[in-house]
């Protein structure tokens, strides 16, 4: 018992070291060093506690079966990342755009490069995996929804000029984006708990081999650790990471688009992981999930710290991102529509990925 303790203490050690490291750079109390090799091993350290973060979900997902387990993960990743733009926002120059930006680029990663490589990695020795339509049937609309009228609908109102609303339409948006989110939790976790969940081969086998775990209580509480550490460690490697772009005449978007990687880690290692075990279904959870609660979440947090600052957030998006969005919102519809996906729809996600890449290119290149 005293082995398996200190091997535990061992694992979560990168956990704790990188909390230490994330407040000591908050307090600019760490060497503001630049270095390549430093931004990589602040990148490991990352990675480290995604690891662990993606352990302890799993523990969660075992003990309260699905789709609560991923609810857990979903919903207590996306709470810190959404308090870290409430805190960029909160700040002396806060900018009107970091909500709306960190939405889209969640958005794109998520919908795209981790749907993306989770279709390939889950699909391409076996041909097809199967998952439970009636899932992405119940996220997908709401997702669609909650999008079109915080990130669209913005550019195309008359009440307020540019991607603003008026202040009427901002408490619309809020209180219907907060609303019929509880209600999609509360419908998601009691009378509709099965469209969420799929008896796969590898469930089963988890199912009748199940492990003695940890305590779900001591697990939840490593898990939020894990996503805290993540989340301070990546938003203090953010201006590194900006010199060194800056350095080698990248452009600043491909900072951001990096940095929201890293937060999304727990969550695209959890849903990699699912794929490559048969388990598409978890994989379809955990990324449905995780996007539909980055909107749910960060559009009535940041439209309420309006009301504090007295600066409203720009939340409409440019023209070719709105094309981009729509574009993913429209293949992931019809690739997920059916409950049967394969390695080639997981190449389409991939290629509208690298076209938003090309995009931010192009942009700077023009600028």
């Amino acid at each position: 018992m005293a082995r398996g303790s200190i091997k535990t203490l061992a694992a979560d050690a990168p956990v704790a070291a990188a909390i230490v490291l994330g407040i000591l750079a908050h307090l600019h109390v760490m060497p503001e060093g630049i270095g390549l090799i430093r931004v990589l091993l602040l990148v490991g350290l990352i990675l480290a506690c995604a690891f662990r973060a993606m352990k302890r979900a799993d523990e969660l997902a075992e003990h309260f079966g699905e789709p609560l387990g991923t609810v857990i993960l979903t919903v207590s990743a996306i709470t810190i990342e959404v308090a870290a733009v409430c805190a960029m926002m909160l700040g002396q120059d806060g900018d009107p755009t970091v909500a709306r930006d960190t939405m889209f680029s969640v958005l794109m990663l998520i919908l795209n490069l981790l749907l993306g490589l989770s279709l390939v990695a889950g699909c391409l020795k076996r041909g097809e995996q199967a998952f439970n339509p009636q899932s992405s049937g119940a996220y997908l609309p709401l997702i669609i929804a909650l999008a079109v009228l915080s990130l669209v609908l913005p550019r195309f109102t008359t009440s307020a000029a540019g991607g603003w609303m008026s202040t009427p339409m901002e408490i619309f948006v809020a209180a219907g984006s907060l609303g019929i989110y509880a209600l999609f939790l509360w419908m998601q976790t009691t009378r509709h708990r099965d469209f969420f969940a799929h008896q796969s081969a590898a469930e089963a086998a988890e199912h009748r081999h199940a492990e003695a775990t940890l305590s779900p209580w001591r697990s939840g509480a490593m898990l939020v650790l894990s996503l805290i550490a993540v989340v301070l460690v990546a938003e203090s490697l953010a201006g590194r990471v900006q010199t060194v772009l800056a350095r080698f005449y990248l452009p600043s978007g491909i900072g951001g688009v990096f940095i929201a990687a890293l937060v999304l880690a727990p969550e695209g290692f959890a849903a990699l992981r699912s794929a490559r075990r048969n388990d598409m279904q978890r994989s379809v959870n955990i990324l449905l999930g995780s996007a539909l609660s980055t909107i749910g979440l960060t559009v009535p947090a940041v439209l309420a710290i309006r009301f504090i600052t007295g600066s409203s957030p720009e939340l409409g998006l440019d023209a070719p991102s709105i094309v981009l969005l729509l574009g993913t919102f429209l293949v992931a519809a019809i690739n997920l529509g059916r409950g049967r996906v394969n390695a080639m729809q997981g190449f389409i996600h991939l290629l509208l990925f690298l076209a938003w890449i090309a995009t931010i290119l192009d942009e700077a290149s023009a600028g």
